[in-house]
């Protein structure tokens, strides 16, 4: 089940892949008839956002990987998502590993009900929100130029949902993530035990990271002597152990 998850993963951001391409092909038809929309980020782009977020209803996945612009507010760190969760609204925030070891993002753990919200991921993805499944926004750099897109159309909404939803399942707790850093995991480490402590073989964990199934390995046997064990098993039990992962995440329960 965990191998299925991880390869619908592959494939869900492929197809967003695919097409975002499309729309930006002169004559593919799509988009015209005012589903998605696509834009140039102006400077106002934080504000934009903000505009969006204050017509949640009822829920907001948010996903910062990699922002077009160094503002603070891209991440759901201001007092506009705190009012949301407040007012009761389902927030969830995904950010990638790199963002979240270059943002400070320790200080969010002294709020538990903000900090909760929040996982951590190696993978790689697109600048998303999306509110109430009913609008996606997706900013991203193509061919260097910022590029955003406003998606009402119900397949490629469902789609940057889906893969936004699967991928926020899979990631790390904000907590998790900075313990593992903290003993010395880099990001590519952090997202290997990951991937060995959520049962995804070699093979598929190595595809998701983009990275060659040797090479993967090489990162657990890594972990296990950073952690003093001999088995894959003994290296599970002992970062539950430490505190590094909630024991809710280990493959073996």
């Amino acid at each position: 089940m965990v191998e299925d998850v991880a390869a619908l993963l592959v494939r869900s951001r492929e197809l967003l892949d695919s097409a975002l391409s499309r729309i930006d092909h002169p004559g593919s038809g799509i988009g015209e008839a005012g589903d998605v929309t696509r834009v140039t980020p102006e400077e106002d782009w934080g504000e934009t956002l903000q505009q969006r977020l204050r017509g949640v209803r009822e829920g907001v996945v948010i996903a910062i990987s990699d922002p077009i612009r160094a503002r603070r507010e891209y991440l759901a760190g201001d007092a506009l998502v705190r009012e949301l969760i407040g007012e009761g609204k389902q927030v969830q925030v995904l950010a990638s590993s790199h963002y979240a070891d270059h943002h400070d993002l320790e200080e969010l753990l002294n709020d538990e009900s903000f900090s909760d919200r929040i996982r951590v991921t190696g993978s790689e993805f697109h600048n998303t929100l999306v509110i109430d499944n009913r609008l996606a926004v997706v900013w991203t750099r193509v061919n260097g130029q910022p590029r955003a897109y406003f998606a009402t159309e119900s397949t490629l909404l469902g789609a940057i949902h889906q893969f936004a939803m699967q991928t926020w399942e899979t990631a790390l707790p904000l907590r998790d993530h900075i313990a593992l850093r903290d003993h010395g995991f880099d990001e590519m480490a952090v997202a290997a035990l990951r991937f060995l402590n959520a049962g995804v073989t070699d093979e598929v964990a190595a595809r998701r990271l983009s990275i060659s199934t040797r090479t993967y390995r090489r990162y657990v046997a890594d972990a296990m002597v950073r952690l003093n064990v001999t088995t894959r098993f003994q290296l599970g039990a002992r970062a539950a152990e430490l505190g590094l992962l909630r024991e809710g995440d280990r493959a073996d329960t």
